[in-house]
């Protein structure tokens, strides 16, 4: 049962074979861009945001089914274009920059540093019968003023009593 097979048959059929596949597929991806075409322009109504070839972002301000043109407005700037100028709908992405949120890191490092150091700092200096002046509520100038005035007195008989020892 041995048969010579002719390469050059072999060789049209998978030629034929192939070019049947092409063709099958770009008649496929035609549909595909046909519907999202028709898609696009039932979606084309005034107050939609879409993006045009050029990359413009702009709001539909009218469609002219007729002439296929549409009229949008980007920034205050009204424009005509033909209907295929218009590229698909606009969806802003959602986007995380990368360098904003790492300086947002190292600020929140920072201020947790920052408030972890002024609860570990010490309280100011203590006498034996004084408050700390760093918590002393002074409600006005003249507690504040005579706190002070208290706390150098302590601190000037203590003096005192150092070199009298």
């Amino acid at each position: 049962m041995s048969q010579n097979l002719d390469p050059n048959m072999v060789m049209i059929v998978i030629l034929i074979l192939f070019i049947f596949m092409m063709w099958m597929s770009s008649r496929r991806m035609k549909k595909q861009q046909k519907q999202q075409q028709e898609e696009l322009r039932e979606a084309m109504v005034p107050g939609t945001l879409v993006v045009l070839r050029g990359g413009i972002i702009a709001t539909i301000v009218s469609v002219d089914e007729k002439y296929e043109e549409v009229v949008v407005d980007s920034e205050g700037s009204r424009l005509r274009f033909k209907l295929n100028a218009v590229a698909g709908k606009y969806v802003r992405p959602a986007f995380i920059d990368d360098e904003t949120s790492q300086d947002d890191a190292q600020q929140d490092d920072a201020s947790d540093a920052d408030a972890e150091n002024e609860s570990d700092a010490a309280p100011a200096a203590e006498g034996p019968d004084t408050e700390p002046i760093a918590e002393h509520d002074a409600t006005s100038a003249d507690d504040a003023a005579d706190a002070t005035e208290s706390a150098e007195a302590d601190e000037a008989a203590a003096q005192d009593g150092e070199q009298a020892k």
